[in-house]
């Protein structure tokens, strides 16, 4: 599998691309050619790296459609909602298209690509109408800035587990990873670091005598 995907990466890499024309050629071979030996060798690196199965998966969605199918193809989670923009509507559908989600699989909502409101909103409601799942993670890579920052402070404000997927081989010129390079990374809950700095506060309160004020941080933490 190694060798044949460096293979069709070389044979991608010398593709021209000084026209349209030639771009769009390029970018189909990839997506006929190459997605599914990048699927199958992103499985093969990551699977080990599982903590556990996933139940509900959230993804921001942003205009890149890979990293979006590499999560869904690791995951296999039973239940996606996907919060887009109006602008990656069509990756939305190359991604459905290409993972054969049925309809009763996959939810979508269209949210603001500036606005963190919108995120914290729909997240809030699938986490609530999902039951407060355990197995719920959240997949930030896609999607604009704002949208990432507010996925990933959404997720660390109801404490369900954080990725994003990753390389360290970025192919500026070609505007993807180098095929095959791609990681899967957990992200933890900066509360938990943070959540440090109150419990210091709170002896710090309890020392001076200050036992309401420090039962209110520890009531809050414990929350």
């Amino acid at each position: 599998m190694k060798s044949e995907l460096k293979k069709i990466t070389q044979e991608w890499m010398e593709l021209e691309r000084k026209t349209s024309k030639q771009r769009q050629v390029a970018e189909l071979f990839y997506e006929e050619k190459l997605m599914a030996l990048v699927v199958a060798e992103f499985i093969k690196s990551n699977k080990n790296a599982l903590k556990e199965k996933v139940d509900y998966l959230i993804i921001s969605v942003g205009v890149a459609y890979e990293p979006l199918i590499l999560s869904i193809k690791l995951f296999d989670p039973k239940k996606i909602l996907f919060l887009y923009t109006e602008l990656t509507a069509e990756t939305l559908n190359k991604v459905v298209k290409y993972c054969g989600l049925e309809a009763v699989r996959y939810e979508k909502h269209q949210v603001h690509e500036t606005d963190p409101m919108d995120i914290y909103r729909e997240i809030k409601q699938a986490y609530l109408s999902w039951g407060r799942p355990e197995k719920m993670y959240i997949d930030f890579t896609g999607g604009t800035k704002a949208m990432s920052a507010a996925a990933a402070m959404a997720a660390a404000m109801i404490d369900v587990q954080m990725v994003y997927i990753g390389t360290e081989q970025y192919l500026a010129d070609f505007r993807k990873p180098y095929p095959g390079s791609e990681k899967l990374y957990f992200i933890e809950n900066p509360l938990t670091v943070f959540g440090d700095l109150e419990v210091e506060r709170a002896m710090v309160l309890f020392d001076k005598a200050n036992f309401s004020g420090a039962r209110e941080k520890l009531e809050i933490l414990k929350e």
